[in-house]
């Protein structure tokens, strides 16, 4: 389903409605995301941030766990680095420095994203409304400190049967991943607004 003529207020509120009802059957939000984040994405769908979901605990897939396809619809492999925080952050004004300092440790991720559009063909009001496309999600079991990392030459090499299938640096997200993660930080006043989970009825 499509949601045409629809603001970034209208596809947060859909999100929002998606956490109320997931938290209401028990499921616990375990992260958050920033999606659309390399400059050639954001150029291409006319947008200057990147977009926002919620990672819920019902996604987490055990290193060296088993996804089955078959519960998926069309699913996409992404190499994440996630940043795992030791205190909060808050904007605006929250900026690379300050997601570094307030950085426990870092560990490498795979995303498993599955759009319920087609070819994930979608719109930034769609792909929002959808979660950002949200489905599993596997953490890498070794923490990295991020003090004396340089996460922008930071490389991922991601392996399909023993075959280099990609390959990136760190500097791919925004010329430095801790940018991701401070746009998220500096929109959550806004997008929190938006995505707070509605009262029960």
């Amino acid at each position: 389903m499509r949601i045409p003529n629809s603001t970034g207020d209208d596809a947060y509120a859909i999100q929002a409605e998606i956490r109320r009802r997931k938290e209401a059957r028990g499921q616990k939000v375990a992260g958050l995301k920033a999606g659309l984040t390399s400059r050639a994405k954001m150029k291409q769908m006319g947008v200057e941030t990147p977009v926002f979901g919620l990672i819920f605990d019902y996604m987490s897939v055990p290193d060296s766990g088993e996804i089955k396809a078959a519960e998926l619809i069309h699913p996409k492999v992404e190499a994440e680095i996630a940043f795992v925080l030791k205190s909060a952050l808050r904007g605006p004004g929250c900026h690379i420095g300050a997601v570094l300092a307030a950085t426990d440790f870092v560990v490498p991720a795979v995303e498993i994203i599955d759009s319920r559009y087609e070819n994930f063909r979608f719109d930034l009001a769609s792909v929002i409304a959808d979660n950002t496309s949200s489905s599993r999600f596997v953490v890498g079991g070794v923490a990295r400190s991020v003090e004396g990392l340089d996460l922008r030459t930071l490389g991922i090499v991601m392996q399909k049967n023993g075959e280099i299938a990609a390959m990136a640096a760190g500097a791919a997200v925004l010329g430095h991943p801790a940018a991701a993660v401070a746009m998220l930080v500096n929109a959550m006043p806004s997008a929190a607004r938006k995505s707070r989970p509605a009262p029960s009825s």
